[in-house]
């Protein structure tokens, strides 16, 4: 593959590159012994909604892998830039989902804010704009299909 077309390829993937292998890793850090969700007070937000550590940590693995699936297969198949933006939509609302749960002891409690708060919140927002770039590509790549049909 030549460097001009995998630069043309992954131009504007970072972002979904980078919060595709947080999503991954943070998985793996949930999965890895130990109690994770006790370690702060924003992943007992979680526990509160009872959930544990392999109920959180397995649809968010299978989601970062899918979404790296779908990056790596991009441009191969007319259809992985909406399996690009399915995958960024659901980032998103993990993401927010994260940036609630690390803010929820904040409002509940007064307790200090935690950075995690807006960390969540910028992978959440940056994966929004993963989403509507897909959607660009999906259009785009819609039109080039039908036009050699």
């Amino acid at each position: 593959m030549s460097p001009l077309r995998l630069n043309i390829m992954e131009q504007g993937r970072a972002t979904e590159w980078l919060c595709s292998l947080v999503l991954l890793f943070f998985s793996v850090c949930l999965a890895l012994p130990g109690n994770t969700l006790t370690s702060s007070s924003g992943f007992r937000a979680f526990l509160s909604m009872g959930l544990d550590e392999a109920s959180i940590a397995t649809p968010m693995a299978l989601i970062a892998a899918l979404r790296l699936s779908a990056l790596h297969i991009n441009g191969n198949w007319h259809r992985s830039p909406y399996l690009r933006m399915a995958g960024a939509m659901f980032g998103s609302a993990i993401f927010s989902t994260l940036a609630m749960a690390f803010f929820w002891p904040t409002l509940a409690y007064g307790a200090a804010l935690s950075s995690g708060v807006f960390t969540y919140l910028l992978l959440a927002l940056f994966d929004g704009l993963s989403a509507y770039r897909s959607g660009a590509d999906a259009r785009m790549v819609q039109c080039v299909f039908k036009e050699h049909r």
